[in-house]
């Protein structure tokens, strides 16, 4: 997944969430999977969730913007707020919840883009 985000020209880059977050949704849905986007619970509105056999990923994309020659411990700093405030947020607002009880075993990802092409995720 990062080497094909890397590979994007930077002049095709938009700086803004939904960009990273729809290619990423192409992606998963060309490889085959079925992903649902937008998914309404009672705590607020999950990013997606992807049902596979019996697992279950919650997902919460974040972007974070990136100036030309940020520097490597800057861009490490953006990165682990960015997760944090993900999977903060993924838990805060119960996004799990409407798993439970399925099953499943429940996943709870947070892919944070900081622009340029860089990407970072943690489960």
């Amino acid at each position: 997944m990062r080497g094909l985000f890397s590979s994007i020209p930077y002049q095709l880059h938009i700086n803004e969430e939904a960009y990273y977050y729809s290619i990423f949704y192409t992606i998963i849905n060309l490889l085959g999977f079925d992903v649902d986007a937008e998914v309404s619970v009672s705590g607020g509105r999950m990013d997606a969730a992807l049902e596979i056999d019996d697992k279950v990923y919650v997902i919460k994309f974040k972007y974070k913007h990136c100036a030309p020659g940020i520097s490597t411990e800057k861009m490490q700093e953006l990165s682990e707020s960015a997760l944090t405030e993900g999977m903060k947020q993924i838990k805060d607002r119960g996004y799990a919840k409407k798993f439970e009880g399925s099953g499943k075993t429940i996943y709870q990802a947070v892919f944070a883009f900081l622009g340029g092409g860089n990407i970072e995720m943690r489960i």
